[in-house]
C-alpha cells in the first residue's frame, strides 16, 4: 500500500489554496461548520458513542459525502469538533484519491479499515491532516497579524511564558483549544519549548 507522497509545502499551499477558495474574507473564527455543509455540500452528522466505539472523534466517508462526529464532542467541545471536522477535511484535500481506496465507507466500516492500512501510513496522513486543520484554523497571517497588533512586532522563539499575557485570548479569537493555539505558535517559530 503507498501512502500519500506529501511534503509539509504540500500541506501548506493546500490549507492557502482551501482558504482562498472558500473563505478568501479570511474573517475570524475561520466558518469551517458553514464551509463544509453549505459550500462543500457535505453533511455533519452527530451520532452518540462514536469515541467510545471506535476511538475517535470524527472521520469522514471515503465517498466524501459525509462527516460522522461523536455527539458528546459536538455538544461539549466545539472547538475540539471545528479541529475534527477540518482534520476530516485534511483527509479530503490532501489523501482523496488515496482515502477512496483505503477509507472507510461508513461507521461499520471505520474498524475494519484500520486493519487495511499500514500503521506508519496512517500515522503519516494523520499528522498531515492535524497540520492541515491547525493551518486552516489559525492562518499563519492572521496569527502573525494578531501578535503584531499586540507586541507591535512578530516574536521570535521566545518562552512562551513572556508571551502568555498577550497571547490567553487567541483560542477565543480562532476558536480553537489552548493546544492548537501553542502547536501554530511553535510551528511558525514564534515560541520554543523546553526539551
Amino acid at each position: 500500500m503507498q501512502s500519500p507522497n506529501l511534503r509539509l509545502i504540500d500541506v501548506v499551499r493546500a490549507a492557502d489554496k482551501f482558504l482562498k477558495t472558500y473563505h478568501p474574507a479570511l474573517s475570524l473564527p475561520i466558518p469551517i461548520e458553514d464551509i463544509v455543509e453549505r459550500k462543500m455540500d457535505i453533511a455533519l452528522f452527530a451520532v452518540p458513542g462514536i469515541k467510545s466505539l471506535i476511538g475517535v472523534d470524527a472521520f469522514i466517508s471515503s465517498d466524501f459525502t459525509q462527516i460522522t462526529i461523536d455527539e458528546v464532542c459536538f455538544v461539549r467541545y466545539p472547538e475540539r469538533t471545528r479541529f475534527s471536522i477540518a482534520h476530516e477535511i485534511g483527509h479530503l484535500i490532501l489523501h482523496k484519491d488515496w482515502y477512496e481506496k483505503y477509507g472507510p465507507t461508513n461507521l461499520e466500516d471505520y474498524l475494519s479499515s484500520h486493519d487495511r492500512v499500514d500503521g506508519q501510513i496512517y500515522k503519516y496522513i494523520e499528522i498531515q491532516a492535524h497540520t492541515f486543520a491547525g493551518l486552516v484554523l489559525v492562518p499563519k497571517e492572521l496569527l502573525l497579524g494578531e501578535l503584531e497588533k499586540r507586541l507591535g512586532r512578530i516574536p521570535s522563539m521566545e518562552p512562551p511564558e513572556v508571551l502568555a499575557p498577550f497571547i490567553q485570548d487567541l483560542p477565543e479569537i480562532f476558536r480553537v483549544s489552548d493546544a492548537v493555539i501553542l502547536r501554530r505558535l511553535q510551528k511558525e517559530n514564534i515560541i520554543k519549548l523546553n526539551s
